[in-house]
């Protein structure tokens, strides 16, 4: 039997509680929005598919984001800048609930700063879906997940690496046709696992 997935309730909770690790690398900061859409049939989270054209992380699947500029005030609004220009949301449809800890890229020397969000509900279409205008230039594809899938073991593959003598686990998700690797699968496994984990008893 699967994991059941955790609920908003519960990821509000986790994240109110939770300090974000700073990574100590020096890589220049990005930020990502992690969107949480609330249906009636469960939570599911938004991902991009990003164009083959793009010099960097082309064809894969991610979050909306990018590097932090000099007119971001910080990483939220970062991450809402660049998901209003990869696939036109609306910064007043989200509200921000809380950030995950700092996610080193060290292939693309990047440190991601992963801010987590949902989307209004009463923003959506009739259809019950948010009207996205994605970026041609850089968004090939959305993905629309339900994050119980992620719950699946049968749709999760770890392996163990090394990295300078260290050892560390590399996730894949596959999930409706979409495979999410990398910082997006390490930002999600972070996500899934604050928010099941037991709260203490103060």
């Amino acid at each position: 039997m699967n994991a059941l997935a955790p609920t908003l309730a519960q990821i509000r909770r986790a994240l109110a509680r939770h300090a974000p690790e700073k990574s100590l690398e020096t890589f220049r900061p990005a930020a990502v929005l992690v969107p949480l859409l609330p249906r009636p049939e469960g939570l599911h989270v938004l991902f991009t598919e990003r164009s083959k054209e793009l010099r960097s992380h082309a064809g894969q699947i991610s979050f909306p984001g990018g590097g932090i500029d000099d007119q971001d005030v910080d990483a939220r609004a970062a991450a809402l800048r660049e998901a209003r220009e990869e696939v036109g949301l609306d910064p007043r449809h989200v509200e921000i609930i809380g950030q995950l800890d700092d996610c080193p890229t060290f292939v693309t020397g990047y440190v991601i700063l992963p801010v987590v969000g949902v989307v209004d509900p009463l923003a959506f279409t009739a259809a019950g879906r948010y009207p996205w205008t994605p970026s041609a230039a850089e968004i090939a594809g959305l993905h629309e997940l339900p994050l119980d899938a992620f719950m699946d073991p049968r749709n999760r593959r770890v392996e163990q690496r090394l990295r300078d003598g260290l050892p560390y686990e590399l996730t894949w998700y596959t999930v409706g046709g979409a495979t999410v690797w990398g910082a997006t699968a390490r930002i999600l496994r972070q996500l899934i696992e604050i928010a099941s984990a037991p709260v203490e008893e103060s």
